[in-house]
Formats: structure tokens, sequence, C-alpha cells
């Protein structure tokens, strides 16, 4: 398998593990206090204090993202039409068309906020895709990683009890990326962020967010993430080497 297949697995594992990895329950509930909202502002304007003295990294932090753009409604991933050739790439419209879902149902003073959400099962994903080239399990392929090998590159698919909850799109032929992270920021839409930079080497995506992965001249790694047409996060090549080296880290314990 190619090496940039392990990373795409190792950070799917990541993606799951901070998603909770849900079990086999998919009505699991987290708990969101009713004193959210001022806990969160609160914590914003102490991590705005610290970034503003930065001027190294345009990323801003989860709580700041929370705060001011991301929603708890799953992400629709329609930045994705505006990739570079996108019409060229059939399996774009695909893994477009996937909803891919955690299993887990947040609630704000007992009520469900982003219940009933859409789910995509493992064979929806093969009516799509065709049977996979490769499985960790092929006697449990609902319960395990996937690969298929396409025209236009790898895509990865984790699936926990049939339901789909993350996935990778590794492009053939990436090329560096046209300019450096820090030309972009969240101000930006998607469209900009993709005219800047070109058309990205990894694409991921999870229930809350599509991260797109990047490579500079130097080979060293970076991304933004949207959720449906906003950019949410972009993650500094130094911040993306922090998150490999702590993946390479886990896979080196076991």
């Amino acid at each position: 398998m190619k090496k940039v297949s392990f990373y795409a697995l190792s950070l799917l594992s990541l993606l799951a593990l901070s998603a909770c990895m849900p079990a086999k329950q998919t009505q699991q509930r987290k708990k969101t206090p009713s004193s959210l909202k001022a806990s969160k502002s609160s914590s914003s304007k102490g991590t705005s204090s610290k970034s503003s003295s930065s001027s190294s990294s345009t990323y801003e932090s989860s709580d700041e993202v929370f705060q001011k753009r991301a929603t708890f409604d799953p992400d629709d991933a329609s930045a994705l039409q505006y990739i570079a050739d996108a019409a060229s790439i059939p399996e774009l419209e695909k893994i477009r068309n996937f909803h891919i879902s955690t299993g887990f149902v947040i609630q704000v003073n007992g009520e469900d906020i982003n219940g009933d959400k859409p789910k995509t099962s493992y064979d929806e994903v093969t009516a799509a895709l065709g049977q996979p080239t490769f499985s960790t399990d092929e006697n449990d392929p609902g319960n395990s990683v996937n690969i298929w090998h396409t025209d236009n590159g790898d895509i990865m698919c984790y699936f926990t009890n049939n339901v789909l909850t993350n996935l990778s799109f590794s492009l053939k032929d990436a090329q560096p990326a046209k300019s450096s992270y820090s030309s972009i920021t969240t101000s930006d839409t998607p469209k900009t962020a993709f005219d800047k930079l070109g058309r990205p080497e990894m694409i991921m995506r999870s229930e809350r967010d599509t991260t797109f992965v990047y490579k500079n001249s130097n080979d060293e790694q970076f991304s933004f993430s949207t959720q449906n047409n906003q950019i949410v996060g972009v993650m500094s090549t130094y911040q993306m080497k922090q998150t490999k080296d702590i993946i390479d880290s886990v896979i080196k314990d076991k």
C-alpha cells in the first residue's frame, strides 16, 4: 500500500478518536451544559489574545471556530465543487453525496439539536464505488477500513456498525501548492482558497467538516477545513507536523 495511504489511515483513526469512536450503540448522547455559550465566549477571548500576539499562524483554535463559524449541523461538503476541474473527477461527486455520521446526538437543555442525521451505509458506498480493493476485515467490511483504487486516486472509508464515519481521498498526480498556508484565512471562501492553492493532494471528510491537505515545495503538509461553504480553520505546516508526530508516536507504541 502507498505511504500516503498509511498516513491517511492514521489521520482517519485520529479523527475517529477525537469524535469519541462511537461504540455499538448509535443513540449515545453527549450532554452540553446550558452555560456552553458563556464558557465558549470566555475561552475564545483568552485564545484570541494569545493568537493576536503571534503572526506565525492563521489557524484558529477549535473554541474560536466553534463560537464564530461552525454549527452543530453535519457538513454537506459543498466546497468540493470548487476544486479545479472537479467535473473531470467523478469520485468527487460520489463522496460529496455520502453522509458521514458518528452516531452521536448533542443535547442542549435536554433537547436534541442535531438528531435524525442522515447516514450512509456500507452497501450504499459499494453501490457507488463498487467492491473495495482492500479491507482490513474482509469477513466484516462494515466494521473496518476499506480502500478503493480508482483512476483518480485512492478512497479510504472507515465504517462502524455498517455506517460510514470517516473517509479520505488521495488524489493522483498532486502538485505542490501554488502558495503557502499563510495566503489564506477563515475569511476566504473555499473557491478563493482553491484559486490560491490549486488542487489538494488529499481530501478528508468527517461529519462536521471537510479538510483539504496540501504539500509545499519542501514536501511539508498544511491544510484548511470547511463546513458547508465556509472555511472554519487553517492548519500550518508546523501544526500538521505536530499532528503527524503524535500519530507516529501512537503507532510506534503499539
